[in-house]
């Protein structure tokens, strides 16, 4: 039983079940991505002795997270202790995933974290660090740093009766002069700190835990939708008690909004360039909050916003 989906603008076929994938949109894009699962062997088994070290991401404790080599003819080696190792192909075609004895929910998680949005800016996409809703025919893409509630909004607004588009990578794509937000996985990932009530993810719904967070089944969107909005979220303890809402025209903002930074060729800069120009011509806000700002107080006033004029 093999897997067929549309995810991060990318049309899988896969040998093997992605579960991480069920649900996902099945409308074509077009950018076709091969995936091959081995339960036995080693991604190291014919890696090139000469790959460069691109990304070394650590935990806090000094140890590795993940790490990304590159090779120019066998492409990117995307691997961690705790999640398996990826190899995909240098024109983004094909991606061989290696479990390593472990269980899905540990290999499939770089899967979707890291391996298929790299994959989509092989083909030409842009990713930003940015959960995503679609709300109004619109995407609405809320960005920031890690653990600044970007996903607990996203899910929010579900429960209000917005799409889930995304969980921290935003894959977009130009077209006709505008952006278009593709939907990623259809899982999002949940601080294990946060309850059910909160984050609106019913305990049915989850299908995978680890140290750090949960991961829940979502209804996703079924097909691509424009963006039409992005919203940079700024919680610190002396934050207003109310959220308040600052129109951004600060390009650095956005330029660093990217996912990736590995990818530097000089036609990625070109495209980000490119996302970024057309992305500052739309609704692009600051939202300052205190750390005592519920997440329901956040939605409630971005639900406000979107339907004030810019």
């Amino acid at each position: 039983m093999g897997t067929t989906a549309t995810a991060f603008g990318l049309d899988i076929a896969s040998d093997a079940e992605l579960s991480f994938l069920d649900g996902a949109s099945t409308m074509p894009s077009g950018r076709e991505l091969s995936v091959s699962v081995q339960p036995e062997g080693s991604a190291r088994a014919g890696w090139p002795e000469d790959s460069a070290l691109i990304c070394d991401e650590r935990t806090p404790d000094g140890g590795v997270n993940f790490r990304i080599e590159s090779h120019p003819d066998s492409g990117y080696l995307i691997s961690g202790p705790e999640y398996g190792a990826h190899l995909l192909s240098a024109d983004g075609s094909h991606l061989t995933c290696f479990p390593e004895g472990l269980d899905e929910g540990a290999w499939q998680r770089l899967l979707i974290a890291q391996v298929l949005p790299f994959a989509a800016l092989l083909h030409g996409l842009e990713v930003f660090h940015a959960s995503a809703v679609v709300k109004d025919g619109e995407a609405i893409a809320f960005l920031g740093p890690s653990r600044s509630g970007k996903t607990s909004l996203a899910l929010e607004l579900c429960g209000r009766g917005a799409l889930f588009m995304a969980d921290d990578v935003l894959a977009v794509a130009v077209r006709e002069e505008r952006l278009i937000a593709n939907p990623g996985s259809p899982v999002a990932g949940v601080d294990r700190e946060l309850s059910p009530s909160r984050d609106g993810a019913s305990e049915e719904r989850v299908v995978a835990v680890n140290a750090r967070e949960r991961m829940v089944r979502m209804a996703g969107a079924a097909e691509p939708a424009p963006l039409g909005a992005l919203f940079f979220i700024d919680r610190h303890a002396d934050g207003p008690e109310r959220p308040t809402f600052t129109p951004s025209t600060d390009a650095q903002m956005l330029l660093a909004a990217t996912f990736n930074f590995v990818l530097a060729t000089p036609a990625r800069l070109l495209g980000l360039l490119d996302v970024c120009s057309l992305a500052a011509q739309l609704r692009v806000e600051l939202i300052a909050a205190g750390l005592g700002v519920s997440t329901s107080q956040l939605a409630d006033a971005i639900e406000q916003r979107l339907r004030s004029p810019r």
